[in-house]
Formats: structure tokens, sequence, C-alpha cells
């Protein structure tokens, strides 16, 4: 996974209101200083205010790999 790639987050509940989705982009790639694993900041489309936000590897599915 790399910046631009459109991902699914996979432990965003399905079933969201005001028209959320869970899925996003990812903005920014970098490790963890406690855990040193990578993390990948993703901004989430529609209606989210918080944002971009930290996900692990195992918590998102790539749906379209940027060119």
């Amino acid at each position: 996974m790399q910046v631009g790639d459109i991902v699914k987050a996979l432990h965003v509940d399905e079933n969201l209101d005001n028209g959320r989705q869970n899925v996003g982009f990812i903005v920014k790639v970098d490790r963890s200083s406690l855990t040193f694993k990578r993390r990948y900041w993703v901004k989430l489309f529609g209606g989210w205010t918080v944002g971009p936000a930290p996900f692990t590897e195992r918590q998102l599915q790539v749906i379209s790999k940027s060119s």
C-alpha cells in the first residue's frame, strides 16, 4: 500500500449514519514510534470531520492502486 491508494477501512462499521463511508485514500505512510509498525494515514470520504486517521495494514483493504 502506498500514498494515493483508495482503501476500505475494515473495522469502521458498514452501516454509518449521515452518509459517512468507510472508504478513503492514503495520504501519508510512516512508522509508529511506540510499536515501529507501519501506519497508513487515511482521509475517509463523505461526512467525516476528523482525519486523516492512522490505520494498520490489517485494518485496510486496497480497492484501487494509485498509478
